[in-house]
């Protein structure tokens, strides 16, 4: 089994960002195994078992998601039900450690935002520096940050055309002139909040020395 991730979507049947009271939450738990047949869940709540139920409910089988992921959907969201969420996942077969997740699901549970420094963009440097690239992300969960170039076809400095951050910095190691250009950084749903990405871009410029 790999590290799992997990998504908050605040309330799949209304165009919403935010968790409100008296509205459906869904937290979904995800984790890569071989084969995903063989995965079991269960779910805590606080650290006490939690059983499936007509406001708690629990599916294992969704066919909009992919395999290995369990879905928990709280029904009419009440202050009482704030709390830590786990989600545990094992083996049938047993052998491997299992995994587990923690969700806080509370009032302080908020959406994402994604700003960019004003003094960070653009941004100007020589060929050979050594750059970071930053967006300030907030959220609580604070999610991973998705940086490429907005220049789709265009890879970015690794390689990849996809970089992942969890500070919302992307340092960039010896520049050259053909790193200049925009990048874009945008929330990913994966621990954190499943809703429209957040997106900010900052202009590169590499100057000969």
């Amino acid at each position: 089994m790999k590290k799992g991730r997990f998504w908050i979507t605040p309330d799949p049947y209304h165009n919403d960002d935010n968790i409100q009271i008296g509205r459906e939450v869904k937290i979904s738990c995800q984790v890569e195994a071989t084969p995903p047949e063989e995965l079991i869940f269960s779910w805590l709540k606080n650290g006490r078992p939690l059983r499936s139920s007509e406001r708690m409910v629990i599916t294992q089988t969704d066919p909009d998601v992919a395999p290995g992921t369990t879905n928990l959907d709280i029904i009419d969201l009440k202050f009482t039900d704030f709390g830590t969420y786990t989600c545990v996942a094992s083996l049938k077969n047993g052998g491997i450690p299992e995994i587990s997740i923690d969700v806080n699901i509370s009032s302080t549970t908020v959406p994402p935002n994604l700003t960019v420094p004003r003094e960070k963009s653009p941004l100007v440097t020589q060929e050979g520096d050594t750059v970071d690239l930053q967006c300030l992300v907030s959220g609580k969960p604070k999610p991973i940050i998705l940086w490429s170039r907005s220049d789709k076809e265009a890879p970015m400095p690794d390689g990849n055309m996809l970089s992942e951050s969890y500070d919302g910095v992307l340092r960039i190691v010896n520049v050259s002139r053909e790193m200049t250009g925009t990048y874009r950084c945008q929330t990913s749903q994966y621990n954190g909040f499943n809703v429209k990405p957040r997106e900010a871009t900052v202009e590169l410029i590499v100057q000969c020395k």
